[in-house]
């Protein structure tokens, strides 16, 4: 509570100090003053007793004597005169001793009697009390005891002119001040409005069970004893006192009263308001596309997200210091730490976009161009995130007809045979050549037994469910889109990767080169039992061993070459013509061959009656022009490639790098022979 200025200093008197009645303050004091003096003026009007008066006159003559006196000197005289004796006189003059000494000392008795009478009348007539001089409330200045002063100050009600909380409680008792303060005070002073800010967020604690405890009895107590008395035998404090009591009555004390609020773990509150948010915040996530528009080459990015780390703790203590410093309302703002992401939507769109693409022509075959196409659309659109594995088998799917594949020529066992997806080869190498030219990790790849006719040698890539794997890391700190397509219109396969930009406008284009070509091997001949005694059909054609080298060209944003990188070595092993021989009999009985020429060496069996004819074998269709290692639809041989195809770029100078690591080893058993054929599905 602050001290208005002007009060006097707080002379204030502990509980135990005797109190008295409540002496009625006269604010016309000049009456009570004036009886005061005239009281006292009549004491001091009061004549000294005189004890040398006593048997004396006391008319005021003193030249004539009392008439007693004269009377007894007569009768003295008139006794010696008339002959009484000495004795008598002196019997007589003891008896008249004794008489007079009676009345004297009855007359000493009443004057002692009478003189503590009067001093009993002064003492209280206070002309004897310690007075004090004092200033009433209208300002005028009276003289009155010490015993007065004290006993109207040490009264049990509080003075005339004390105000708390607006409430006059002059001559109340402190049990009925502070019921009539009580009163006055609301149940909840105000409300507890803090607003805790996470970011963007407002956040409201709930303290609606908070209590609130007034300091009406400490109000009361410093305001009762304010200007009571602590020694009675202070004169000067007394006057003091007393006068600030006065002037109560024209300038009041006034005292508000105060409340602390009560709230329990305002700590655990603020933690049960944030924790919600701790894992949410602290999240970092990179911009990332989460569409491919195919038609359009656009995407839709899902922005990134900042992380927050999130200081509850200081939060919390900040609540606590203003509900400490009795503060209610207010706003405190939560500490965080800003945590950035990676990739952001502005860093997608300024260094993403198409990074290798290879397109290459395929045949009018119904089929086959059905398979490509449905292999394009099952992997279109695919996102890689960064450190994920592409997989052409996984991605693809197994090739059936539920799947929406159909039979088309494929290698099978080192020859062309009729299966489910026939052609999907040219997709997956189609996807591989546009991956080296974005500069991506593969992991796994593997060479057709020959040479494709749709891409350069050695840059070839075939599948075959589930043996056969073509796979791709996406090793950037980028997200990686595929997007595919077979275009009808021109009959061909098209295959784009986009992700991070190559630095600096950089590009990759590549080079293929034949380094080494072995001759075919020998014709070979099988026995076909379901093909008629003597006709043949060629199921391969004679391939020559090729190795080749595939280099990665590297081009500045002016298009002058800058690097030249050889990937890898491929090797293709040399197979000899493969002719199936019939050795079905006309009655049903198989004729022998010589394996070496394909001659028939039995006689063609004929018996009566004919066997059941089978079904005619299909021949195999015969491909285009620029399918030369696909067979026919007659059973006329394909023809065989004795020399490589030349290079569909010119040649570009000698490569820096000469021993490169091989992509593909050695066949097991080493030397010119064909490896093992394993199910090719191109």
């Amino acid at each position: 509570m602050k001290k208005k200025a002007g009060q006097a200093q707080d002379y204030s008197r502990s509980s135990d100090v005797r109190s008295s009645s409540l002496v009625p303050v006269d604010n016309h004091g000049s009456d009570k003053l004036s009886g005061r003096k005239a009281a006292k003026a009549e004491v001091s009007e009061y004549e000294e007793f005189d004890y040398k008066s006593l048997g004396k006159s006391t008319n005021g003559d003193s030249g004539k004597k009392s008439p007693k006196t004269s009377k007894k000197t007569q009768s003295s005289s008139s006794n010696e005169q008339y002959g009484f004796s000495s004795k008598s006189k002196s019997k007589k003059s003891k008896a008249s001793k004794k008489k007079i000494a009676g009345p004297i000392i009855a007359i000493a008795a009443a004057i002692l009697l009478i003189a503590g009478a009067v001093f009993a009348a002064i003492y209280y007539l206070e002309p004897f009390k310690e007075r004090i001089e004092v200033t009433l409330a209208d300002g005028t200045v009276t003289e009155i005891t010490a015993e007065e002063a004290y006993a109207e100050l040490m009264t049990d009600r509080f003075y005339a002119g004390t105000v708390i909380d607006g409430i006059d409680v002059g001559g109340m008792t402190k049990d009925e001040a502070y019921n009539a303060v009580s009163k006055s005070l609301p149940e909840k002073p105000l409300e507890i409005k803090i607003e805790i800010k996470l970011l963007e967020k407002t956040l409201y604690p709930n303290f609606n069970d908070a209590s609130f405890e007034y300091n009406t009895r400490e109000i009361l107590d410093e305001a009762f004893a304010k200007y009571r008395p602590v020694d009675d035998t202070d004169l000067v404090q007394l006057a003091e006192c007393y006068n600030k009591v006065q002037q109560l009555k024209n300038s009041p004390d006034t005292y508000e009263t105060a409340y602390t609020v009560q709230i329990e773990g305002v700590i655990e509150r603020i933690n049960k308001v944030l924790e919600p948010y701790i894992k949410d915040y602290a999240e970092v996530k990179n911009a990332s596309i989460v569409d491919f528009d195919t038609e359009n080459r656009t995407y839709i990015i899902d922005k990134e997200k900042i992380g927050y780390d999130i200081d509850i703790d200081t939060a919390a203590k900040e609540v606590k210091a203003l509900f400490d410093s009795k503060t209610y309302v207010g706003v405190v703002t939560v500490p965080t730490v800003k945590k950035e992401p990676e990739i952001t939507a502005a860093m997608i769109n300024e260094n993403f976009g198409l990074i290798g693409e290879c397109s290459t022509k395929a045949s009018s075959n119904s089929n086959r161009n059905n398979n490509l196409n449905q292999a394009c659309e099952n992997m279109t659109g695919t996102i890689l995130e960064p450190g994920e594995i592409f997989s052409f088998n996984d991605i693809v799917g197994q090739r059936t007809v539920e799947n929406g594949f159909k039979e088309a020529t494929v290698i099978q066992g080192g020859q062309y045979e009729q299966g489910l997806g026939g052609g999907i080869c040219q997709v997956s190498t189609t996807l591989y050549n546009a991956v080296l030219k974005a500069d991506l990790e593969v992991v796994r790849r593997s060479a057709h037994a020959w040479p494709s006719d749709y891409v350069q040698t050695g840059l070839d890539a075939t599948v075959d469910w589930p043996a056969l794997d073509f796979q791709f890391k996406n090793d950037t700190d980028y997200q990686v889109v595929v997007v595919a397509w077979f275009d009808y219109s021109d009959y061909t396969c098209n295959a784009q990767v986009y992700g991070k930009k190559l630095p600096d406008g950089k590009y990759i284009e590549l080079y293929a080169e034949i380094t080494n070509v072995v001759s075919a091997g020998a014709e070979e001949y099988v026995e076909d039992r379901e093909l008629e005694t003597g006709k043949t059909k060629t199921i391969r054609e004679a391939h020559q061993g090729i190795t080749a080298n595939a280099y990665k060209i590297w081009y500045n944003a002016a298009g002058e070459e800058i690097d030249r990188v050889l990937y890898n070595t491929t090797t293709y092993y040399p197979y000899g013509k493969r002719v199936a021989v019939g050795v079905l009999n006309p009655d049903g009985t198989y004729a022998t061959m010589d394996k070496e020429t394909g001659e028939i060496t039995s006689r063609i069996m004929t018996t009566t009656p004919t066997p059941t004819p089978k079904p005619e074998a299909t021949a195999t269709p015969k491909p285009t022009e620029s399918e030369q290692t696909r067979p026919t639809e007659t059973d006329e041989p394909l023809p065989t490639q004795t020399d490589p195809p030349p290079p569909t770029q010119t040649d570009p100078p000698p490569p820096t790098q000469t021993d490169p690591p091989p992509e593909q080893t050695d066949p097991p058993g080493g030397g010119d022979s064909p490896p093992p054929l394993t199910p090719d599905g191109g």
